[in-house]
């Protein structure tokens, strides 16, 4: 789970095998208990009361050894090196405190999150329950942070959401799926914003789709498709957002093993595209290109990524990028860079993302807002400091600001909406 708290913290895990596990499963297996007698004795006076684990108390990470109550407070000593919260695998922070605000439970992983333009948030992933309830990998949560009625409930099972963006009355979503919204709908659909129903629109990709941007009238999909809109369409298309078809946009991405677009950004007159690629339109480009947005050319922008581009962000005239990747933009650069708009050459910026020497860094989710950008995925380090896997970064020198909520496990998606970042993330292996 994405147990999120903001802390200090002394030691770190030497290798993706030392992942600590959530608060949440520490609660359940070590001290449910000693906690659930302790604390009913301490904070309750009613002797029928049934013993149970509180959500709004904090909890430890690791094994405590030693707990002694004094009036109104529990002291506790062990082997844990930090204490927060139970989350789910998504919860919203405050962007000034880096505090963590009440959200309901989600049970799995949450790839996807979009504000819904009212208070709240659509999340999509591999979930099965919000906050105890039923919500087959897509969901929405209230600004009262209640679970929504609104259910398209997609298909059980292996299928999940990968991308979520909502254009006026229209929630658009992209991934694995064959069902959504009532209506059979292969791997991309529009829902209704009021209803959760599937439009009548049904572009049918053949593949994953893994990334949405509504830009006007036209809806760009990216993934591993090689058919959509009625068309065939390697990996990248534009759709219109009327019909659902294919427009004669059509930049080509050569297929192989793996090949898939994960993100893209539009810019002007330029749609940029990143993934994992070597040829666009017949041009070599190594994992990130720049697109016309009239013809589909790739431009001669060529930053030349050595690995797998997994999130685009603009600011002016600079893009920014996250991934996979040591080298770009004739630099190296890990897991995350900025890029001259106009050169594709890396600027100075350089948070560099690191893990540890036995595995590499990588950043899936960036977004900028004002004069910071947030970041997320797998590090320890970022920016200059001790991050784990999320982090705020000054978008004039790179460092890292004090905003320091701790993820417990990779964060694959982001999202700001006013005065509160909202983060997504992986489930623990354990669970």
């Amino acid at each position: 789970m994405i147990a999120l708290e903001p802390r200090s913290r002394s030691s770190r895990p030497s290798d993706p095998s030392d992942r600590r596990l959530p608060p949440p499963i520490r609660v359940r297996r070590l001290l449910a208990p000693f906690l659930g007698a302790t604390l009913s004795a301490m904070l309750s006076t009613d002797p029928a009361r049934a013993q149970s684990i509180r959500a709004d108390l904090a909890y430890p990470n690791r094994q405590v050894s030693a707990a002694v109550v004094s009036g109104s407070t529990l002291y506790i000593g062990g082997s844990f090196d930090h204490v927060g919260f139970t989350t789910g695998n998504a919860v919203p922070i405050d962007a000034a405190t880096g505090q963590v605000q009440p959200f309901p439970i989600v049970d799995g992983e949450v790839r996807a999150v979009a504000p819904d333009g009212a208070g709240g948030w659509y999340i999509g992933g591999s979930f099965q329950t919000v906050g105890g309830l039923p919500r087959n990998r897509i969901a929405r949560i209230l600004a009262d942070n209640t679970v929504s009625g609104w259910n398209p409930n997609t298909n059980d099972g292996v299928f999940d959401i990968y991308a979520i963006t909502v254009s006026g009355s229209i929630v658009y979503v992209g991934g694995e799926i064959t069902n959504i919204g009532g209506q059979a709908r292969n791997n991309i659909a529009a829902l209704e914003a009021a209803t959760g129903n599937a439009t009548v629109w049904n572009p049918s990709a053949n593949g994953r789709v893994s990334t949405l941007v509504v830009n006007g009238t036209l809806v760009y999909a990216g993934g591993s498709f090689t058919s959509i809109g009625s068309q065939p369409r390697n990996q990248i298309a534009a759709l219109d957002a009327a019909t659902g078809l294919a427009t004669g946009w059509n930049p080509n991405v050569a297929t192989s093993l793996n090949t898939s677009v994960n993100a893209i950004l539009v810019s002007g007159s330029t749609i940029y595209a990143g993934g994992r690629f070597t040829d666009v339109g017949g041009q070599a480009r190594s994992n990130l290109a720049a697109l016309d947005a009239s013809s589909g050319i790739p431009t001669s922008w060529n930053p030349g990524a050595d690995a797998v581009i997994q999130t685009l962000a603009v600011s002016g005239t600079t893009i920014y990028a996250g991934g996979g990747f040591k080298n770009i933009g004739g630099q190296p650069r890990n897991g995350i860079a900025a890029l001259d708009a106009a050169t594709g050459m890396a600027t100075s910026w350089n948070p560099n993302a690191t893990y540890s020497p036995s595995a590499s860094a990588a950043v899936y989710a960036l977004v900028v807002s004002g004069s910071t950008v947030y970041a997320g995925g797998f590090f320890l380090s970022i920016g200059g400091q001790a991050r784990d896997n999320l982090a705020a970064l000054n978008i004039v020198s790179g460092n890292a600001t004090a905003w320091n909520p701790t993820a417990e496990q990779n964060v694959l998606a982001l999202a700001v909406n006013g005065s509160t970042v909202f983060a997504g993330g992986l489930q623990d292996d354990g669970q």
